[in-house]
């Protein structure tokens, strides 16, 4: 009978201990962040375009080249991502060096004062992936952190 109360008592314990430290394992982070909705690629450029849009002022002929050139983006990086020729660093390779044409391209569209803000835009959603990456567990991944640098025009 005290065999058995003490056998019970153990498992009650080992119960208790192990639903601990499985809810210890849910950071409270975690716990009240909502789920971010998944936006396609395009839905992202379109959001990315009205938000230039909101932020530099863009006039209607910069809106429209801009839009040209996030539709090609669009279209290169899935190229890139489908294409099953590439290693994975290679394909990294390819979409940083996408990416600074990409802003290559955006900038030679904006006046001065635009591109300063553009500027500032990158410089804090770079803080952002930098803050997002320490809060990671992973770490960065194999290929190291991107580097982007604005060009100077």
């Amino acid at each position: 009978m005290r065999i058995n109360i003490l056998k019970s008592l153990f498992v009650l314990g080992l119960g208790v201990t192990l639903s601990v430290g499985a809810v210890a394992q849910t950071t409270p982070k975690q716990q009240n962040k909502p789920q971010k909705q998944q936006l396609t690629p395009a839905q992202r450029q379109n959001k990315m375009l009205e938000n230039y849009k909101k932020n530099l002022n863009l006039s209607d002929a910069q809106g429209k080249k801009l839009k040209a050139i996030q539709e090609q983006q669009v279209k290169d990086m899935q190229a890139i991502r489908n294409d099953q020729n590439l290693t994975r660093d290679q394909k990294h390779e390819k979409m940083k060096a996408l990416h600074t044409a990409h802003q290559q391209q955006i900038t030679a569209i904006l006046n001065a004062e635009q591109k300063q803000k553009f500027a500032e835009m990158e410089a804090r959603k770079e803080a952002r992936r930098q803050e997002h990456m320490k809060d990671t567990t992973r770490g960065p991944r194999k290929g190291g952190k991107m580097q982007h640098k604005m060009p100077n025009n």
